[in-house]
């Protein structure tokens, strides 16, 4: 059913990469996605991609002070080991650059200009559905990098992360569900948009944080942001080396942003796209 739409999804849906190297220098690496948007390297994604980005700049902030009062006194301070002392992201490409950044983490969305971009890279655009025409019911995709171990090293000498052989060819995953609600968060911040969330019948995957969540004509219905776990009431018993242990059952939904929402900040930000 989807086999024409992950070969069009496929080609504008690219890898994100956030290394970050801890004081106690441990080098941890996660994986979303992002949707390039048009030819002037506008690119969408989930907001949460950054957080590490903030606790990076107030870790820094903190080192900072600790290394000034360490040179003025006698007594050391020690940082915390898990503190991030290094922050890269990698946006598919060892030159590209983000910048023009967007983030609204309420919403959880972000949006950014790659540079330099390469136009010769992407050969084909996504189309972004009419929110009109979205029901209940319809059979989606989603599109992201799971199932795939990331690792780095950092370069003391050239203050960079290097990442290992095989991340460059990291191959896609689909996975299919179905339309099952909405949900309305309210509104924006500032008041201007509305807050809408499209709930899937599968669940989203580590690594497909970002991703779109598309029908089976390529029209993109969301991004992928986070996984639901709603309680079923079901509390079977089980027997553990002699011991009755109670599970509580749950069933895991996908919850993407609404193409109406996704809508509404490409045009509140004068970013260009294509729609249904």
């Amino acid at each position: 059913m989807f086999g024409y739409a992950c070969e069009k999804a496929m080609k504008f849906t690219r890898p994100v990469i956030t290394s970050v190297r801890l004081c106690n220098g441990t080098v941890n690496c996660s994986c979303g996605a992002f949707i390039v948007l048009n030819e002037d390297g506008w690119i969408l994604t989930a907001g949460h991609i950054f957080d590490s980005f903030v606790a990076f700049q107030e870790n820094s902030r903190k080192i900072r002070e600790i290394e000034e009062q360490n040179s003025r006194g006698t007594s050391k301070i020690r940082m915390e080991p898990k503190w991030i002392k290094n922050h890269s992201i990698w946006w598919g490409s060892d030159k590209a650059r983000l910048n023009e950044v967007f983030i609204d983490r309420k919403i959880d969305v972000a949006v950014g200009r790659l540079e330099p971009f390469n136009k010769r890279e992407i050969t084909e655009y996504p189309t972004i559905k009419n929110p009109a025409n979205m029901r209940p019911g319809t059979s989606l995709c989603k599109l992201g990098f799971p199932f795939t171990t990331i690792t780095a090293t950092f370069d003391e000498e050239k203050k960079g992360f290097v990442l290992a052989d095989g991340i460059r060819s990291m191959t896609l995953f689909p996975m299919e569900g179905m339309h099952t609600r909405n949900i309305s968060q309210g509104k924006s911040a500032d008041g201007t948009i509305d807050v809408l969330y499209v709930e899937t019948s599968s669940p989203g995957i580590r690594g497909q944080s970002g991703g779109p969540i598309f029908d089976k004509a390529c029209n993109i219905c969301g991004i992928q942001l986070k996984t639901n776990h709603m309680p079923l009431g079901f509390k079977p018993e089980v027997n553990v080396d002699g011991k009755k242990i109670v599970e509580n059952q749950f069933i895991n939904l996908g919850v993407g942003l609404h193409a109406k929402t996704i809508v509404d900040v490409l045009r509140k930000r004068n970013i260009e796209f294509m729609m249904e």
